[in-house]
């Protein structure tokens, strides 16, 4: 009787014993349990980078290739992400809420470089008398349309005497009904002959200053230029 007692006891100090371990491993994790979690972690995450990677390439290529297969969620969401992710270099066009002489409304063309501000400068797009006619029909002369659009490297030769002796081809991103757009100088900038401002384009107040933006370009290659003037 005393020896089975005994042996009751001692299986029963086992079970315990055994308990207190497999608790204790599950408390703190076994070595084997750990990496296999980490694994599991670290496959998650290069899935999950590489469905946003996957995604954000898309787009971009999507964008600068002119493909038009991107529905208009994907297009909208598109635009504030790019300005967000931009490490490089990148232009933006917004309102300052200014006129000049001739009341023709003053956009700010700014440039970044390498994430960085770069320089600012006073433009103008469309004409006085255009501002409010719609921006995404061609022959309406007014400023372009609201969105991305993709910078070319480097300047051709003007073609009209308003755009200048130099005009840096800009290619709408979106649909529209507008082409044929860019920068360029505008040389009739406040002066009264009926050609002040431009047909859509945008124009520097001055050649100078269309120097030093080509200069920009072709040090910085900006990777877009995001319109948003309304």
């Amino acid at each position: 009787m005393l020896r089975r007692l005994a042996l009751t006891s001692f299986s029963c100090f086992l079970v315990a014993t055994c308990n207190f371990q497999v608790a204790a491993v599950t408390a703190e994790e076994s070595p084997d349990i750990k990496t296999n979690k980490q694994q599991q972690l670290t496959v998650a995450s290069q899935v999950n980078n590489g469905l946003i990677v996957a995604k954000s390439d898309r787009v971009l290529a999507a964008h600068f290739s002119g493909d038009r297969a991107l529905n208009k969620s994907e297009q909208k969401n598109s635009q504030p992400q790019l300005t967000a992710a931009a490490k490089g270099s990148y232009m933006t066009l917004t309102p300052t809420g200014r006129a000049n002489a001739l009341g023709n409304p003053l956009y700010q063309l700014t440039l970044y470089a390498n994430g960085q501000l770069f320089g600012t400068y006073t433009t103008v797009s469309g004409r006085a008398f255009t501002q409010n006619r719609n921006r995404n029909r061609s022959g309406t002369e007014a400023p372009l349309p609201d969105g991305m659009y993709q910078v070319a490297k480097a300047s051709i030769p003007g073609t009209v005497v308003e755009a200048g002796d130099r005009f840096l081809p800009i290619q709408p991103l979106f649909q529209t009904g507008r082409s044929a757009l860019g920068i360029h100088y505008d040389p009739s900038f406040e002066k009264k002959n009926g050609e002040d401002g431009t047909s859509g384009c945008i124009a520097l107040t001055n050649r100078q200053e269309l120097s030093q933006v080509l200069n920009y370009v072709r040090t910085y290659q900006p990777k877009y230029l995001e319109v948003q003037i309304r």
